[in-house]
């Protein structure tokens, strides 16, 4: 494939991306850098950026780093930590007060197995990740039904998650392009909660590779709520994501 098609074809997937967007509920977007430390292990840290009710507000940023493994050509493992900084909306207690947005803070750490089989230019991957959430004690304001009449702070009290995330992808690489196109859908259970399938993730998007350094990840998903989930809101997300590796 030629330059400048592959610009063309570059340009119009962002133009599609973005008028998307206007119609998206959420825009994540993510920038992370990655080195190689030794043979097979990386490093790597990252900062993602996420929006609500389109792009009006804020819904959360978090910082990431981690360790990964390549254990085997076909088998890498992956562990790390993650700080997230959540916005709450207004919120109504049982008895009626309100209670107005705050941010939140969240511990997260995870750990993830990785299995890929290559058939042609297609790559077929499995990822089981188990993560442990905390979300930490804090108070915050009340108000009464009125949203004027101020009462006795809200405890929010600590809470732990512990979360199995599965998930099977499908990518192509096309031949003599950076382009590799994607899917995947990816499925959250609950392990506190009997196994509990919490939500599911439904993902279509392209990398795009510029060189061996720089690459770029556009995509659309869907989020299907199926439990109690605080970790989030549901609906259509167009993601942006940028890669660097030294």
């Amino acid at each position: 494939m030629q330059k400048s098609q592959m610009k063309k074809l570059l340009l119009t997937a962002v133009a599609c991306m973005a008028f998307t967007a206007a119609q998206a509920q959420s825009l994540w977007t993510s920038a992370e850098i990655k080195f190689k430390a030794t043979t097979g292990l990386n490093v790597f840290a990252e900062a993602e950026y996420r929006t609500q009710d389109g792009l009006s507000g804020t819904d959360r940023w978090g910082l990431s780093a981690g360790l990964d493994y390549r254990v085997l050509p076909y088998l890498k493992m992956n562990a790390g930590y993650t700080f997230i900084y959540e916005h709450t909306p207004w919120d109504e207690t049982r008895k009626g007060n309100l209670i107005p947005p705050f941010w939140q803070p969240k511990h997260r750490g995870f750990f993830s197995v990785t299995g890929n089989y290559n058939i042609g230019r297609f790559t077929f991957s499995l990822r089981e990740r188990y993560q442990y959430t905390y979300r930490t004690e804090q108070t915050v304001p009340k108000y009464g039904p009125d949203g004027v009449t101020p009462k006795n702070d809200e405890l929010i009290s600590g809470k732990g998650k512990h979360v199995l995330r599965s998930r099977f992808e499908v990518e192509y690489s096309i031949r003599k392009s950076g382009f590799t196109p994607f899917v995947s859908v990816e499925i959250y259970n609950l392990l506190s909660e009997a196994f509990n399938m919490e939500k599911t993730r439904f993902t279509a998007g392209t990398a795009y590779r510029f060189n061996k350094k720089n690459s770029v990840s556009l995509f659309y998903r869907y989020i299907d709520i199926s439990g109690d989930d605080d970790d989030g809101r549901g609906g259509h997300i167009i993601g942006i994501g940028y890669q660097f590796k030294l």
